[in-house]
């Protein structure tokens, strides 16, 4: 931890300023930052090295300097199951370092996968550049801020999240002890996926309690208008959403007036067609992500596997930096147990990818105490051991009474328009 600390020392000035740059002051930083990435990718990373040479592009070129979103719109966009097999080659130097940071995905493609960050990008990503955009919605050093995630009931936070009053609170517990824990610890801002938070709220009136929020943020799941009123008339504050993946972690937030801000001197964001091509602004597509400051596991056109479109013009907060439209990615649904018990997928996603071996699932609920796993396994995985892991997760994390029909296949079905879904409720 004592690098994170050194990191946030030094950048935590500078990154809370730039949130208040001109469009060309953030552009120039973000080519810069491109620039050197693109650099030192060609020349310690073996995945990217040979993606730039098979693009023309060696380390020593020129564009590389000189216009390095040319250089990036070279590449070819890249999806999570190619760096799954890529293993080593996509780290820098080859190799795990003992001081970088890691995060597993949420689980929201259903493709388990894990990323490395120097602790200076981790720093940056995980910390600072939130708390900007946290403080530019009114969220002050000493409020105190809850995160309902899926960890372990009676998990702590990290050192650093303890100290600065944040805690962290188990959805993978009945909604009425995170109601309780919710009463307990007193928030002033609550974080959360917005089914969890709704989940959380109805089980605080059940109980007749309320907390008394200056405002919620969501993300993870879709946001729709209907959301978004349940949870304001709940709480009884202000909503704001942020966008952002496991991955390249937060992308874009809501101001007060509305406006989706891309965090673009730490991320590129692209919209592209199915082939690969540029779509202008209002136009749905693929959202390509490049983290701009990692260089331990590069995300160079990364496939977030989510849709979405970019919008012409400014927020009329008075920032310069671009807005996000509506992204149709991740909308979640929560199932319904037997005796009622109200879950979120993402309970289910987060059991399952304690499992190691599995390529990509998918689990649809038969009935009330049972669901079906469909998984596609890595080469050497061992079927009898996996199916009996996954049952074991989903009953020791999500209920106690839950069995799975567990099937290995090679080919995963989609639902309507050949939109995927993870976890698919009765």
């Amino acid at each position: 931890m004592t690098s994170v600390l050194f990191w946030l020392a030094v950048d935590a000035a500078s990154t809370l300023a730039a949130l208040d740059l001109d469009a060309e002051s953030v552009d120039a930083l973000a080519r810069r930052r491109l620039g050197r990435l693109l650099f030192d990718s060609a020349r310690n990373n073996v995945f990217y090295q040979r993606r730039l040479q098979d693009a023309g592009i060696e380390w020593a070129d020129p564009i590389l300097e000189r216009d390095p979103y040319r250089a990036l719109a070279a590449l070819p966009p890249v999806s999570k199951l190619e760096l799954r097999q890529a293993g080593s080659k996509a780290l820098a130097g080859g190799r795990v370092h003992p001081k970088w940071r890691s995060s597993a995905s949420s689980g929201s493609t259903g493709e388990p996968f894990r990323v490395y960050y120097e602790p200076r990008a981790w720093a940056m990503l995980k910390y600072t550049v939130k708390l900007r955009a946290r403080r530019a919605c009114g969220v002050g050093p000493t409020d105190r801020v809850v995160i309902l995630d899926a960890v372990a009931p009676g998990a702590a936070g990290s050192r650093l999240e303890q100290a600065i009053g944040c805690g962290r609170i188990s959805v993978l517990q009945p909604p009425s002890a995170v109601a309780a824990a919710l009463v307990a610890f007193q928030p002033d801002v609550i974080y959360g996926l917005p089914s969890a938070l709704h989940e959380a709220a109805r089980a605080l009136q059940d109980r007749g309690d309320h907390v008394d929020v200056t405002a919620v943020f969501t993300s993870g799941e879709l946001l729709d208008g209907s959301a978004r009123g349940l949870l304001a008339a709940a709480f009884e504050a202000p909503i704001y959403d942020i966008y952002g993946t496991s991955e390249t972690k937060e992308i874009a937030w809501e101001c007060p007036q509305g406006g989706m801000h891309l965090n673009n001197d730490v991320v590129r964001l692209e919209v592209l067609d199915d082939f690969g091509r540029s779509l202008p602004a209002g136009e749905e597509g693929n959202l390509v992500a490049t983290l701009l400051v990692n260089r331990a596991m590069p995300l160079l056109r990364y496939l977030t596997g989510d849709r979405g479109a970019l919008l012409s013009g400014t927020c009329s907060c008075g920032r310069s930096s671009p807005l996000l439209g509506v992204v149709t990615g991740r909308a979640a649904d929560v199932l319904v147990l037997r005796g009622g018990q109200r879950i979120s997928p993402y309970a289910l996603t987060c059991a399952l990818e304690r499992v190691s071996g599995v390529l990509r699932y998918q689990v649809s609920q038969l009935d009330p105490a049972r669901v079906r796993v469909r998984a596609i396994l890595e080469g050497a995985a061992n079927r009898e051991t996996i199916a009996a892991q996954m049952r074991s997760a989903l009953r020791f994390d999500v209920a106690p009474f839950l069995d799975a029909d567990v099937e290995f296949v090679d080919r995963l079905p989609t639902g309507p328009r050949a939109k995927f879904r993870v976890v698919e409720p009765l």
